[in-house]
């Protein structure tokens, strides 16, 4: 702390900056030029600041606990490990702030996070590794992190068990092996991984980073996920990566795989977006917003559903939105591709695959703590 940094006698105050308490302000220090406490006082001060400080994370008032993360922050890199202790347990009163006030410190936190990993405490190395990675990802860690996450992913492939996946917004490709895949999008940084740790790296987290070209243009790097093989179809996700390019990616898989959809559900806007590309051209597909709302020809699934077709009901009161095709994307799935929601059910070959689309972006600098 600076010469002159005040701390109010009565209920604390963040500098002295309390109109109310400043008639009865007491120097940390003498600032008149007196002497100045030993080192041990001066930590011993500050690190009772600090606690006093990070008990009020758990008030009850939202003004007292924004405060306190705000003074904590100008602290610094002292705080770290007063901080990690609320973030052992999610129901630990002041868990949340704890992190967003880690989070706010940035790479200011990345030393003392490091040394907690090397030197313990023991019951706090968790926390640390989880925050590294949330604040710098994995190039924050250190090599030996790193080693030991590649260990843990080899560990789990064979016996891996997906659940459910995603069912807002994926491409499917059929019979594709995953070069075809990885040549049709250019992407780079090929590494096998869970399922679970795809979907948290290329939805869940951090998935774009732009960053500045030799020209002085702005470009962006994504992270996709292929998963394995289910009943022959892979299923490919990236949050922003599909929202930003979704049309240019469909037609590339198609020239090069012969078939991809894209499915979109978006319950927010009341939007739906389905799409069939085969061989580079698009042959058929709804937008809820879309102009034109259609395009190509009713498939064969449709026209069954259509007026007239096999499958049309008269009787049945919602067969009237069957009239120009079928708009519901979860539906064209199970008709024509496969459903993400019901793939725990279905043959499984091979395991998933993250990738990136710059060469000159590693996965190292996108940030999370990923699952795995």
């Amino acid at each position: 702390m600076r010469a002159g940094t005040w701390i109010s006698t009565g209920s604390w105050c963040w500098r002295g900056r309390c109109a109310g308490c400043r008639d009865e302000r007491t120097p940390v220090f003498p600032a008149d030029g007196g002497s100045r406490p030993d080192r041990s006082v001066r930590v011993g001060r500050m690190s009772e600041e600090i606690a006093a400080l990070v008990r009020r994370l758990a008030s009850e008032s939202r003004e007292d606990r924004a405060a306190a993360q705000d003074a904590l922050t100008a602290l610094g890199a002292p705080v770290v490990k007063h901080l990690l202790p609320l973030l052992r347990n999610e129901q630990t009163p002041g868990n949340s702030a704890a992190e967003s006030c880690l989070e706010s410190l940035g790479h200011a936190a990345i030393d003392p996070l490091r040394e907690v990993r090397a030197e313990g405490p023991g019951s706090l190395r968790k926390a640390a590794l989880r925050m590294l990675a949330t604040i710098g990802g994995a190039d924050a860690l250190s090599d030996a992190d790193r080693a030991a996450v590649e260990r843990l992913v080899q560990i789990k492939l064979p016996d891996e068990e997906p659940g459910d996946l995603p069912a807002d917004c994926w491409i499917a490709v059929p019979e594709a092996e995953i070069g075809d895949i990885v040549r049709a999008l250019d992407l780079h940084d090929v590494r096998p991984v869970t399922t679970a740790m795809g979907l948290s790296a290329a939805v869940e987290h951090e998935n774009s980073l732009r960053r500045p070209t030799e020209d002085g243009g702005v470009t962006t790097a994504y992270r996709v996920f292929i998963t394995p093989e289910f009943d022959g179809w892979r299923l490919i996700y990236g949050a922003d990566y599909l929202n930003d390019n979704w049309a240019q990616i469909v037609t590339r898989l198609s020239a090069h795989c012969r078939e991809a959809h894209f499915y979109a559900i978006d319950d927010y806007n009341g939007a739906q977006v389905w799409w069939v590309s085969e061989n580079g051209h698009d042959k058929r597909g709804y937008r809820t917003y879309g102009d034109p709302e259609w395009i190509g020809e009713p498939m064969e699934f449709e026209r069954n559903l259509m007026p007239g077709g096999d499958a049309h009901d008269d009787e049945d009161d919602d067969a009237e939105q069957y009239a120009e095709g079928v708009r519901d994307p979860e539906e064209v799935a199970s008709s024509i591709s496969i459903q993400p929601t019901v793939v725990e059910v279905l043959d499984r070959v091979g395991h998933g695959w993250l990738a990136v689309t710059d060469p000159d972006v590693g996965h190292g600098r996108f940030r999370g703590a990923l699952d795995i």
